[in-house]
């Protein structure tokens, strides 16, 4: 439905986001150039390419036993990616560790030792971009948070009373699967250490090699999946701590039908409004009929709240919660019951990203009308020209049929009267054998 009836704003009101703050708060998102998945991407085949260089170094003298000096900051390094993409709290944390670790292997490293150098410099340079990146994503945030607070004002309601199942589960997957994996990795490490305290007492030092390798393998995707569950669960539990901001916008879908994007603007009004930020379409995650807003007849509420094609245009939506990216929101909706005769409500709860591209939708002009009811007109007027097309043909095909007949009936003698004089009235056989 194209806007929200009366009945489904909250008695506290909802807050109008006005296109002067949409764009100050459009503006305060993070620069492209630390986008977190084209930089993410970026930063593995650095980090790979970094590693390797620092592999070829050859030491001083060869180790005995195990090497632990450095382990934890060679998964801090391999994580760095995947915490700079979905963990900029922990990347921002991690990165002046790997950079001081790496200045310190930096210092020790003889003049002579290029792939070392040049394998530190590539550490250096990529924790000093994480951070920066990190910490102004942060940044990012709590400004959006801020210009939202501020356009809400004191409109505040409770969540609807129906919220999707993956809502109350965000995050819980991921957090079993990364503390699974997390654990795995302790017992390989408490392994692997316990053999190597083991054999200093004896003549053969022991290597853990093995366990720190496979151990890092468990702890990137482990570490990364805990982090990514637990933020999602904080931001879901935040939703539920009392009333929440709310604000009228607007939403307009891109992209398939089964897993497209879902974009927010400031309002359905504005032709010229850009997107601000965007969320994933899920149907599974909709919980449709929430509450009954309106009855009637189906022609009488088309006709005075149309629908619209969502694709085309946008339609009018509450959001509950303080929008930013990586936050999670609340979105209801209005949309007709499965009769046509009733308005009831959709919600779903989904969480903010801002994809790269930034969002580009395109013109739109307000349809004014019901698509619905356009659909069915165009339908109608498609059949009655299938109908008159068949009719048309059925009447030429007859014409042409009865036309046909008579001719080869007259046409049978050639002419019908010097047959019958010549003939004797015989008729064509008797004409045709004469002789």
């Amino acid at each position: 439905m194209k806007f929200l009836p009366g009945p489904a704003i909250p008695a506290s009101g909802a807050a109008v986001w006005p296109l002067p703050e949409a764009e100050r708060w459009r503006a305060a998102r993070l620069p492209a150039v630390f986008a977190p998945v084209p930089a993410g991407w970026l930063l593995l085949p650095l980090v790979l390419a970094a590693s390797v260089l620092l592999a070829w170094t050859q030491p001083a003298q060869a180790p005995a036993g195990t090497v632990w000096e450095g382990y934890a900051a060679t998964v801090l390094l391999f994580c760095l990616p995947w915490w700079y993409r979905f963990l900029p709290g922990a990347a921002a944390v991690a990165a002046p560790l790997i950079c001081v670790q790496a200045v310190a292997d930096l210092a020790a490293l003889g003049a002579g030792d290029t792939p070392g150098r040049v394998g530190d410099g590539l550490v250096i340079g990529a924790s000093v971009f994480v951070f920066a990146g990190a910490v102004l994503r942060l940044r990012c945030r709590r400004a959006q948070r801020e210009i939202a607070l501020a356009v809400a004002g004191q409109a505040r309601a409770e969540l609807p009373s129906r919220l999707p199942a993956a809502h109350r589960r965000r995050g819980l997957r991921r957090v079993l699967t990364g503390s699974v994996l997390c654990l795995g990795a302790a017992a390989l490490l408490a392994w692997g250490l316990a053999a190597d305290l083991a054999a200093h007492d004896g003549p053969r030092p022991y290597d853990a090699f093995g366990q720190q390798f496979f151990a890092l393998a468990l702890l990137v995707p482990g570490s990364t999946l805990l982090g990514r569950g637990v933020t999602a669960r904080r931001a879901a539990r935040r939703l539920h701590r009392g009333p929440q901001p709310v604000l009228r916008i607007g939403l307009r879908d891109s992209g398939p039908v089964s897993s497209g994007r879902r974009w927010l603007l400031p309002d359905a009004r504005t032709t010229t409004a850009r997107p601000l930020i965007a969320c994933r379409r899920r149907y599974d995650d909709v919980v449709p009929g929430d509450r009954t807003l309106l009855g009637g007849a189906e022609e009488r509420l088309r006709a005075q709240h149309h629908d619209i094609n969502s694709w085309m245009e946008p339609f009018e939506a509450l959001l509950y919660g303080v929008p930013a990216e990586g936050a999670e929101v609340v979105l209801e909706w209005a949309v007709f019951g499965p009769t046509g005769s009733t308005l009831v409500t959709e919600v779903t709860a989904v969480v903010l990203w801002q994809p790269a591209n930034g969002g580009y939708l395109g013109s739109w002009e307000p349809a004014g009308t019901s698509y619905r009811l356009a659909e069915r007109a165009e339908e109608a007027r498609r059949r009655k020209e299938r109908q008159s097309s068949a009719s048309a043909r059925s009447s030429g095909s007859s014409g042409s049929s009865g036309s046909s007949g008579s001719a080869s009936g007259a046409g049978g003698c050639g002419s019908g009267s010097s047959c019958g004089s010549s003939c004797g009235g015989g008729g064509c056989g008797g004409c045709g054998g004469g002789g």
